[in-house]
């Protein structure tokens, strides 16, 4: 009995969050404020060890992200530093272009990097991450990208109806 309160409780609180969520996103949206770490740590999860990808940092700066790291290709460490600018979004994906690449701007480290299905893609020169990978986006049962701005160190991204 304790346990169906317990299930029910929490039923109705998760319906009480989706009803406000509804109110705030018809209201105009909501703020999700993305920090690199939680970039970082999307990033991390689909990384694998065959990638050959070691030190990566991402950094936000004015409107560009940073990512920095070194590759392993031809038994040769490869340092790269990539600058991405969000351009649009897509439903919940975000589209970023690349704004600058060194030292060398190579199709095989692009893909190595970004072309992960389903969390980020690499095709016609531009990146798409799917923010529904990320839990705080996640929390938000409906509603697209309406507005992003990085602002404060943050990839704030507005979703709304």
């Amino acid at each position: 009995m304790k346990e169906w309160i317990q299930r029910k409780f929490q039923q109705v609180a998760n319906d009480e969050r989706t009803l406000k969520a509804k109110e705030k996103l018809a209201d105009g949206g909501i703020t999700v404020p993305i920090s690199a770490a939680m970039l970082m740590r999307l990033f991390q999860r689909q990384l694998k060890k065959q990638d050959q990808i070691q030190n990566l940092s991402i950094i936000f700066q004015e409107n560009i992200i940073e990512v920095k790291g070194s590759v392993h290709k031809y038994f040769l460490k490869i340092p790269f530093q990539i600058k991405l600018e969000p351009s649009s979004a897509n439903g919940r994906v975000l589209l970023f272009q690349i704004h600058e690449m060194k030292p060398t701007n190579r199709d095989f480290l692009k893909k190595r990097l970004f072309d992960k299905p389903p969390v980020t893609t690499y095709k016609d020169g531009q990146i798409h991450i799917d923010l529904n990978e990320i839990d705080k986006v996640k929390l938000i049962p409906i509603g697209t990208i309406k507005q992003f701005s990085i602002q404060d160190n943050k990839l704030r991204v507005k979703i709304g109806m």
